[in-house]
C-alpha cells in the first residue's frame, strides 16, 4: 500500500461525521481497547492533525495576512506547536537544528510546506512536501536560499509575550534565524500568535470523534473512583484513590494531561483536606477532584463532587443538595453566554452578574481546550494583562473545544452556615450553530457513596 494511499485511507477512517451520543458513550462504557494499538493510535493521530492542516492551514494564514511561517526547533528544546505537524516523525526526533517552514504563494496556488534539517523520517511527509537535509554546511543556506526566492512580505515566528504556544523560539535560534534569512527579511518577522489562534481554534469532525471518547473515558473513570469500588469509608484515604485513578488512566493507554488534584470538603473544616495530608474519607465528607487525559493529542479537564453518606442517610442533606444544585444552575447559565463573537471576559461578568441576580456566589474562569489543557482561544477570566495576556479578551468561535470551569460558594445550615464551595468543570464544544455542547454529562447531582452500617 503507497504511503498516500494510506494517508488517505486514514483520513477517511477518521472524518466520519460524529453522532450525537453512541449508546457506549451514553453509559461512559470505553474498555481499554477501544482505541486499538499504539500504531493505530499514533497513526489516527497523524491522520487527524494533518488533514486538518491540509484543509484549514492556509487559509487561516490568508485570513491574518501571512505569506510564511518559519517554525524553529532543535534537539531538547522542540517548538511545541510541532506536535500539531507531525511531532516526532514517530521515528525520528526534532534533529540538530531545524526550520519547518509553510509558505503560501498565493492565487490558486496550494500551500508549501517543507522541512530544513537533520533526522527526520518519511512519516513527516503526510505534513511536509519534502524534506531537504543539509550536511556540515549546516541548515543557514539553505533556509537562506529558500526565503530569499520565495521573497515573502509578512514572516510568521513563534514569538509572544503571553501565549506560551505561540512562544517556542528561543533567544539563540531567534539570532540565528535572523542572521540566516538577513535583511530585509529579519524586518518582517513577527509574531505567530494570532495565526496560532485562528488555525488551533477550529475543530474538525474527526478531533470532535477523540475529543468524545477522551471525554467520556475520564467521566468513566472518576466516576468508578468515587463510588464504593474503591473507597470504603473510614478505611480509604485521599491518596489511595489518587493511586487507583493514576493506575486506571495508565491501563487504559491514556496519555498524561495533569495529575489528579483531590480534596476532601468536611463540617467543622474550613479549608479543605488536600491529598498531601493524605487524610482518611470519612462518611460525611465531600470529595472533589478535578483531572484530564490525552488521548491521540486530545487533552479533558474535569472536575466532580461526591457526597459520602453517613450509615442510615440515602440522600445527601439538604443544604449540599441545593449548593449542588445551584452550581448546576450557574453551569447552565455558562452554556447560554458563551456565545460566538463575545469575549471572554464579558461572558465572565454576564454569568457572574446574572448568578447575583439569583442569590448564587459564583466565580467564573473557565477556558478552551484541547491540544493543550488551557488552550489557544479565549478564556472567561479577568482581564489581568499580565497574567492572561490576550486571552481575555478574544471572542469565542465556532468549533472551539471548551472547559466549563466554576465555583460556586454556598452557606450549607446542616454544617452550622460553614461555606462550601462546589468547583466544577466540564468538556464542551461550541457547535457550527453557536449552541454549547457538552461532550460528556454534565453532573447533575452530587454522585454518592455509601458507607457500612
Amino acid at each position: 500500500m503507497s504511503a498516500e494511499f494510506m494517508l488517505l485511507a486514514l483520513t477517511l477512517a477518521v472524518t466520519l461525521p460524529v453522532a450525537a451520543r453512541d449508546t457506549a458513550a451514553v453509559h461512559g462504557v470505553y474498555p481499554a481497547t477501544r482505541s486499538g494499538s499504539a500504531l493505530d493510535r499514533v497513526m489516527r493521530e497523524s491522520a487527524v492533525k494533518a488533514e486538518k492542516m491540509r484543509l484549514y492551514l492556509q487559509p487561516a494564514m490568508r485570513r491574518n495576512g501571512i505569506d510564511m511561517w518559519i517554525i524553529m526547533s532543535r534537539e531538547f528544546h522542540p517548538d511545541p506547536i510541532l506536535d500539531l505537524f507531525g511531532g516526532y516523525g514517530i521515528t525520528g526526533w526534532y534533529g540538530h537544528r531545524n526550520a519547518y517552514v509553510f509558505y503560501d504563494p498565493g492565487g490558486d496556488a496550494p500551500l508549501e510546506s517543507v522541512i530544513f534539517g537533520t533526522h527526520q523520517s518519511d512519516h513527516m511527509l503526510q505534513f511536509f512536501d519534502r524534506i531537504e537535509s543539509y550536511s556540515e554546511e549546516g541548515l543557514k543556506p539553505h533556509l537562506r536560499e529558500y526565503v530569499h526566492l520565495v521573497d515573502p512580505d509578512r514572516i510568521a515566528i513563534n514569538r509572544s509575550r503571553t501565549v506560551s504556544m505561540a512562544d517556542g523560539v528561543t533567544a539563540e535560534m531567534l539570532a540565528y534565524l535572523e542572521d540566516a534569512v538577513g535583511e530585509p527579511y529579519a524586518s518582517r518577522l513577527e509574531s505567530s500568535e494570532l495565526l496560532i489562534f485562528d488555525y488551533v481554534g477550529i475543530r474538525t469532525d474527526a478531533e470532535l470523534k477523540i475529543e468524545t471518547e477522551a471525554s467520556w473515558r475520564t467521566w468513566n473513570i472518576l466516576k468508578r473512583a468515587f463510588s464504593n469500588e474503591v473507597i470504603t469509608p473510614g478505611q480509604t484515604s485521599l491518596m489511595e484513590v489518587w493511586g487507583w485513578i493514576v493506575d486506571e488512566w495508565k491501563s487504559q493507554h491514556l496519555e498524561f494531561n495533569f495529575p489528579p488534584d483531590l480534596t476532601i470538603h468536611r463540617r467543622g473544616v474550613d479549608d479543605g483536606l488536600s491529598a498531601s495530608s493524605d487524610p482518611v474519607i470519612l462518611p460525611g465528607d465531600i470529595i472533589h477532584v478535578d483531572f484530564g487525559v490525552r488521548l491521540m493529542g486530545l487533552v479533558t479537564d474535569q472536575q466532580h463532587l461526591a457526597y459520602v453518606l453517613r450509615p442510615g442517610e440515602t440522600a445527601a442533606p439538604e443544604g449540599l443538595q441545593e449548593a449542588f444544585r445551584q452550581s448546576v444552575r450557574v453551569g447552565q447559565m455558562y452554556a447560554e453566554e458563551l456565545k460566538p463573537g463575545t469575549s471572554g471576559v464579558e461572558v465572565k461578568e454576564n454569568i457572574e452578574r446574572r448568578a447575583r441576580d439569583a442569590n448564587i456566589d459564583a466565580l467564573i474562569y473557565g477556558h478552551t481546550q484541547g491540544n493543550w489543557v488551557h488552550g489557544v482561544g479565549a478564556r472567561t477570566v479577568f482581564d489581568w494583562p499580565d497574567r492572561y495576556g490576550i486571552f481575555a479578551g478574544k471572542p469565542v468561535k465556532t468549533r472551539e473545544f471548551w472547559s466549563i470551569e466554576f465555583r460556586t460558594l454556598t452557606a450549607i445550615p446542616e454544617w452550622g452556615g460553614q461555606l462550601v464551595p462546589m468547583a466544577r468543570e466540564e468538556d464542551a464544544w461550541v457547535d457550527d450553530d453557536g449552541k454549547v455542547r457538552f461532550i460528556s454529562g454534565p453532573q447533575q447531582e452530587l454522585w454518592l457513596i455509601h458507607s457500612r452500617e
